[in-house]
């Protein structure tokens, strides 16, 4: 029984421990936006002062040139704006040192605080320059050197240098210990890792009549459609007269199948399957195509064969972002040779497309909107009879027809881990 009443009276006398740290705790953080009611006449300015800093529950150290008297009247105000208040209008400010404020006129801090600086600074002058080299293992030490320097005294003293070895890929720097210190934090943060990102890409050209076979459909609007395929697609009109169209495809596979299909069917073609590697927010860039050539005439008067490059050109800019998400800068250039000559020499008709896409990571991005159109001539008739002469006139048509094809990239950006890699 006695062993039973100890145990309770421990039990008790935590409880009780307890629920007294939570009401201080609480009362510290809750004092700051509470509200009081009170007046005061003809107190002691640095009466007030204690008054106030006891209610709100911190330390505070007042200046001895302090002096006045104050009248206070307040009513249900909010007890930190009464604090600010009471300073400021007697010409006084505060300065926060640890868990302590001292509080005296502003003119004194800012005195005080540029004594301390110089104080500082005569330090720095005295104290003795340390050496360290940092091997950048990531990044490029040339760049970060480059950021010490620029960064107006922030991390180098007015005696600190830097200087790089690019060879060894290292950051050599003379400087204070202190400042020193700053630098290895900041190279800590600086030198990480890039997210290393691989770009899937497939060029396909298909049949205007059978793009709805792979189950993508492009509208003339800015709106969104969506299918049981998982697809959604999406026009974005750029200026001119042309259009981008941009679908976005959550699982793959089914659009291999798809492709594959029209393939074998010959109403696509799969120009080409592209895998590239580039780090997070640098350009990766795709083309294909031919160089025309044509005569340029020189200066002096002689000729010369130069090429100029007629390609389907794709450039990628990935940046990863929070939430498992890519955004894609995509910029899309068509150069094709055109029947028009200038001065004898063939011109290249340019067609270029910038867009921003975001998009998850393993996800499909699907663009569109880039068409060519072919010219087919033939001929129908019924057998035989329209094969014998000048009979068979009577018996055949002759057709012209229009091979209408879209362009269509398909985009995946995949984030590649340092194992993979």
């Amino acid at each position: 029984m006695f062993i039973f009443k100890k145990i309770k009276s421990r039990l008790l006398f935590s409880l009780t421990l307890i629920m007294v740290l939570f009401i201080l705790f609480n009362q510290a953080s809750y004092a700051k936006n509470s509200h009081l009611s009170i007046e005061l006449h003809d107190t002691n300015l640095r009466d007030a002062i204690d008054i106030l800093a006891k209610f709100l529950n911190i330390n505070v150290i007042c200046s001895p040139s302090i002096q006045g008297m104050v009248n206070l009247n307040l009513h249900d105000a909010i007890a930190s704006a009464a604090f600010d208040l009471l300073l400021t209008s007697h010409g006084l400010t505060k300065w926060q040192v640890g868990n302590i404020w001292y509080v005296g006129p502003r003119d004194e801090l800012v005195k005080g605080r540029l004594e301390e600086l110089k104080w500082q600074e005569m330090n720095n002058d005295a104290a003795v320059l340390v050496t360290h080299v940092w091997q950048i293992n990531y990044g490029r030490a040339k760049e970060i050197a480059h950021l010490l320097q620029d960064s107006h005294g922030s991390f180098l003293s007015k005696r600190g240098q830097v200087r790089v070895d690019v060879r060894t890929n290292t950051i050599c720097v003379q400087d204070i210990p202190r400042q020193q210190e700053l630098i290895h934090q900041l190279i800590k943060q600086l030198d990480v890792p890039i997210k290393q990102i691989l770009i899937q890409a497939r060029l396909a050209s298909v049949d205007h009549d059978y793009e709805r076979e792979l189950g993508i459909s492009f509208t003339a609007h800015a709106s969104s459609t969506e299918n049981h395929d998982g697809l959604s697609g999406m026009i974005m009109p750029e200026a001119g007269q042309y259009s981008l169209a941009i679908a976005k495809l959550a699982n793959g596979s089914i659009l291999d199948v798809k492709l594959a299909a029209l393939e074998n069917s010959g109403h696509a073609e799969l120009i080409s399957s592209p895998s590239l590697f580039t780090a997070n927010q640098q350009t990766a860039s795709i083309e294909a195509g031919e160089e025309v050539p044509y005569q340029e005439v020189s200066e002096s008067g002689g000729t010369a064969v130069v090429f100029k490059k007629a390609v389907l050109g794709l450039k990628v800019t990935p940046q990863v972002l929070p939430g498992n998400q890519v955004l894609l800068q995509l910029q899309i250039n068509q150069d094709r040779p055109s029947h028009k000559m200038v001065l004898g020499m063939p011109t290249i008709s340019t067609r270029q497309i910038v867009t921003n896409v975001l998009v998850k990571i393993g996800q499909t991005v699907v663009l569109g909107g880039i068409y060519e159109s072919n010219w087919e001539k033939g001929e129908e008739g019924i057998p035989f009879i329209s094969q014998v002469p000048l009979l068979g006139l009577l018996f055949k048509q002759h057709h012209t027809r229009e091979s209408k094809r879209q362009l269509l990239i398909f985009i995946t950006p995949k984030i590649i881990n340092d194992s993979a890699v």
